[in-house]
């Protein structure tokens, strides 16, 4: 893995690399966005890539040292991930990574924590981080992941590095689909313009049943455009059949309508 395994987020990506070239790399950050977009995934990457033995050279993980093999494979003795176990991150989860802050890196690069939703943190254990982040150390790096950070107490949003994350095109999705998961380029390309700009929701949806769902609904939409009131009526229940179809048209609804504005304004 390397920062150009990343899909998108090219400008973040340039940032980070920045602050290694200049040696100003922050003791905390906050990556915030969109949920499932690859920013817990930039974030470990980020964290190879200070451990990397080769990284000084490029600013970037090489991918075949030790260290990154380690990364790579979750074992990294340097390199932690926090994720909630119950619908809060509680204070003793904050107080384990503190405790861990206390020693020096094991194997000489950096220990980097990465706590996933962070916005789940409730006041106790925010409270204790916020401690962490008074009195930084130069060992430790602190990456908070959450897709609400105005969950976040303004103490502790203050305190970090802010870098927040745009979705993602629609090509970029389609790439990782193609690519990654090796989906038939319509079939990714259909998933993409669903997705939001969210590799994780493509992943989530069917490609053949959002095909089949979205040519239904494209029928309806041409009738509805002859301005036929039982055709809306047919439209809505369609729309309604279930959460997931009324999430689903909704989302394409708001597809076709950019699309039809961004047309007209161009065709003027």
């Amino acid at each position: 893995m390397s920062f150009a395994n990343i899909y998108g987020h090219t400008k973040q990506i340039s940032m980070l690399q920045k602050a290694m070239a200049q040696k100003r790399v922050g003791h905390s950050y906050i990556f915030s966005g969109l949920s499932a977009i690859g920013k817990k995934t930039l974030a470990l990457e980020f964290a190879q890539a200070q451990n990397c033995e080769n990284a000084a050279l490029r600013q970037d993980a090489c991918g075949q040292c030790p260290s990154c093999r380690k990364t790579i494979h979750g074992s990294h003795p340097d390199i932690h991930v926090l994720q909630a176990q119950t619908q809060f991150i509680r204070i003793d989860d904050v107080r384990g990574i503190q405790d861990q802050m206390t020693f020096r890196p094991l194997e000489g690069g950096k220990r980097v924590f990465i706590i996933d939703e962070a916005d789940k943190m409730n006041e106790p254990a925010a409270n204790a981080l916020l401690k962490t982040l008074e009195e930084p150390s130069a060992d430790n790096i602190l990456i908070l992941v959450t897709a609400r950070p105005f969950r976040l107490p303004q103490t502790i949003l203050s305190r970090c590095r802010h870098l927040r994350f745009n979705p993602l095109a629609a090509g970029d999705v389609a790439r990782f689909l193609t690519e990654q998961k090796r989906m038939e380029p319509a079939h990714a390309s259909a998933l993409a313009s669903l997705s939001g700009g969210s590799i994780g929701r493509a992943l989530e949806l069917d490609a053949e049943d959002m095909i089949a769902f979205r040519a239904g609904l494209s029928g309806l939409l041409r009738d509805a455009g002859r301005r036929d009131p039982m055709s809306l009526i047919v439209l809505a229940s369609f729309l309604g059949q279930d959460k997931k179809h009324t999430q689903q048209g909704l989302s394409i609804l708001h597809t076709y309508f950019r699309d039809a504005l961004v047309y007209r304004e161009t065709a003027r």
